[in-house]
């Protein structure tokens, strides 16, 4: 790796060689021409994943060259780089995505000035002027194609960082942007209130659940919720038991209810999940902690369960392949189905209630995130690959509590999704945990 650094960025201090070094060289020029000397806050993504550090690097040299001092941004801080760079009172913010088209290198990047403004102190998030974009292309040489095809995503295996604790028991997740442009937020559902949190596990609102005529308390504890196209809202949840369920929205970070839900009886109206095919409606068994079998596109309040099967809950891929959905029976066993339903592969046992659907490898087909079906004092992930035999392709260390809920989305903004999963901890709280492929999705 180290010959192929020096074969792509050349000496410090001296002109770049090689496709990506020039690239970069060619890029850096474009975007800071006329710039004062300053600090400039970085980003780089790409589907790439050998060439997205050397890109870096490469691009931190040119920067360097022409007097900015770079601050790179990494993992975490990824899902909503620009407030980063304004965090750090970078002058810029260059956004830089690396891509091999055949064998034509591609950056493309945005350059925005997020340099502290008096007279915008009171709009921290305004632009203090407008964005540059800038791209650059090159003919791939030997060593770019090296790192691009030995270093696809996926073939290392994931990692598994806490991410923060939340003081009560969580019983449903959801993860995804909640307008359109906006980062990605999740979604946390308790016993007695809706929680909102940016990446980083920072909380921004809270609403309590309404209280309705019919409330009844059920054995288990149960929820679900989902964030997309949900014909409603952004966000819905339900929770066993509640006789009324919320559509809501999260226009600036606050939660506010957009419409009610009547949520008694079988009419699948409740939003079990959504994803990139389309949310999926269903309704809980009344007086009961679990699903009816009954799966919907869009809401249908003449609902009727496809079998006697009860349902723990169900899962949306936001990047569908053949797999679009998942349904977890109450008897551990996974369903795996396709974009009308229908059932795709064979059914997996010993699947834990927190489970989810995300493409961890970038390779088009979501893979299944699973907690153990096994009860006791602490628990594990594995990641399956699905296929006529699904294979386990990683198995966490033994994690403190009880792993009872799950979500897919990018959370490290790596182009690449990831996985949270709320365990359940002894002392009633609960502690967030992050799934990534990405080798830099730590927080830092």
């Amino acid at each position: 790796m180290l010959l192929l650094l020096a074969a792509l960025l050349g000496f410090a201090g001296q002109p770049a060689s090689g496709s990506l070094a020039r690239a970069a060289d060619d890029l850096v020029a474009r975007a800071v021409a006329g710039e004062e000397g300053g600090t400039v806050a970085l980003a780089v993504a790409g589907t790439d994943g050998g060439l997205v550090e050397p890109t870096q690097t490469a691009l931190s040299a040119a920067l360097s060259r022409r007097g900015q001092t770079v601050v790179l941004l990494r993992g975490i801080q990824l899902a909503d780089p620009e407030a980063e760079a304004r965090a750090l009172r970078a002058d810029l913010f260059l956004r830089v995505r690396v891509s091999l088209l055949g064998e034509t290198l591609t950056l493309t990047g945005e350059l925005i000035p997020t340099r502290p403004n008096f007279f915008l102190q009171r709009v921290p998030t305004a632009r203090p002027g407008g964005s540059r974009l800038v791209s650059a292309t090159a003919p791939a040489d030997g060593p770019a194609l090296a790192m691009a095809s030995t270093h696809r995503p996926g073939t290392g295996s994931p990692s598994l960082v806490a991410l923060g604790d939340i003081g009560e028991r969580v019983l449903a997740l959801a993860a995804g942007a909640v307008g359109d442009g906006t980062p990605v937020r999740l979604v946390a559902v308790t016993q007695t209130r809706v929680l909102l949190f940016d990446v980083h596990c920072a909380l921004l609102a809270s609403r309590p659940l309404p209280v309705a005529p019919g409330d009844r308390r059920v054995r288990d504890p149960a929820a679900v919720a989902a964030i997309g196209d949900l014909r409603g809202g952004r966000i819905g949840y339900a929770v066993a038991g509640r006789a009324e369920s919320e559509f809501l929205s999260a226009s600036g970070d606050r939660l506010e209810r957009v419409a009610s839900i009547p949520s008694g009886g079988l009419a699948a109206v409740v939003p079990l999940a959504a994803g990139g095919a389309g949310p999926l409606f269903g309704a809980f068994l009344p007086g009961r902690g679990t699903l009816a079998d009954i799966l919907s596109r869009s809401p249908d309040p003449q609902g009727h369960p496809r079998s006697g099967r009860e349902l723990f809950g169900v899962a949306a891929a936001t990047r569908p392949g053949r797999v679009a959905y998942a349904a977890l029976g109450t008897d551990f066993t996974l369903r795996l189905l396709g974009p009308s339903l229908e059932a795709v592969f064979p059914d997996i046992p010993a699947v834990g209630v927190g489970f989810a659907l995300a493409d961890l490898d970038g390779d088009g087909e979501p893979e299944i995130v699973a907690s153990s079906a096994t009860p006791g004092p602490s628990d594990r992930v594995r990641v399956l690959r699905p296929g006529d035999r699904s294979q386990v392709i990683f198995e966490s260390p033994p994690v403190e509590g009880m792993i009872i809920a799950g979500a897919g989305a990018d959370l490290t903004g790596d182009g690449i999704e990831d996985a949270i999963l709320a365990a359940a901890l002894p002392s009633g709280t609960t502690r967030l945990w992050l799934l990534t492929w990405d080798a830099h999705g730590t927080v830092r």
